[in-house]
Parts: structure tokens; sequence; C-alpha cells
């Protein structure tokens, strides 16, 4: 019976001839970035959107006459055009309350709301007043 006596071969994945032997080869360290300088300020104008030229705007009203013919409607964003919201200001401290419980009870309560035209908080007011 005979030994075998070889040192086992490393696998090559065909980049031996590129980094065959890397023993020589010394880490550097990190490279040294300088900081970057600091932009000047620049006056910034708002963009505008570049003119269509004519030859494009009609081909975009014909293709909008077309689609309108056969019913399509655009995808184009509508302006989008926000409530002005009304603000209650409060004369004491407001918090929170989260409540689960039946589905019938809920709505009850919403409709006792909805009836008498009060927020959930005047609801619950009206509703512990009565109780004392």
């Amino acid at each position: 019976m005979s030994e075998n006596t070889e040192t086992p071969q490393r696998a090559s994945f065909g980049f031996d001839a590129d980094f065959g032997d890397l023993s020589s080869v010394k880490p550097t360290g990190a490279p040294k970035v300088k900081p970057a300088p600091k932009p000047k300020a620049v006056k910034t104008v708002p963009r505008q959107a570049k003119p269509k030229p004519a030859v494009k705007k009609a081909q975009d009203a014909l293709a909008d006459r077309l689609a309108k013919s056969q019913g399509f409607t655009s995808r184009e964003a509508a302006p989008v055009l926000m409530k002005k919201r009304r603000r209650i200001q409060h004369d004491e401290p407001v918090d929170q309350l989260s409540i689960r419980g039946p589905v019938r009870v809920l709505n009850g309560f919403i409709d006792f709301c909805e009836d008498n035209k009060l927020s959930y908080w005047e609801g619950m007011e009206a509703l512990v007043a009565r109780t004392k």
C-alpha cells in the first residue's frame, strides 16, 4: 500500500493567472478622502414647465379629442383642492379615548350622535350627564 504524500491542490476558479499569489500584497489602509467643498449659495428659481412645440400641442389635442369620443377619461391627476378645516379651540385640556365594543352598541351610539347632530365627545358628555 502506498501512501499519498502529495499536498492537495487548491480549487481553481479561473482567476489563477491574475490573482495567483497575493502573499506579497500589503494592505494600504483606508484611502484619505478630502472633505467636499461647501457649495456656494445659489438663488433658486422655480422651475417652469417647458412649453410644448405647436406640433406636439396639436397632436395632444387630437389624441385627447379622439380618446374622449371613444369614452376614455384622462388619468392625469386633477388639481387637488384642499378644504379649509375648521379648527376647534378648546377651553380645557383634551385627551383621546379608543373604545372596542359590540357593533350593535357602537352603531347605536353613532346613530344617537348623528340624530342629535353631536360629535362623539359631545354625545358621550350628554349620555354621562343623563346618568347623574
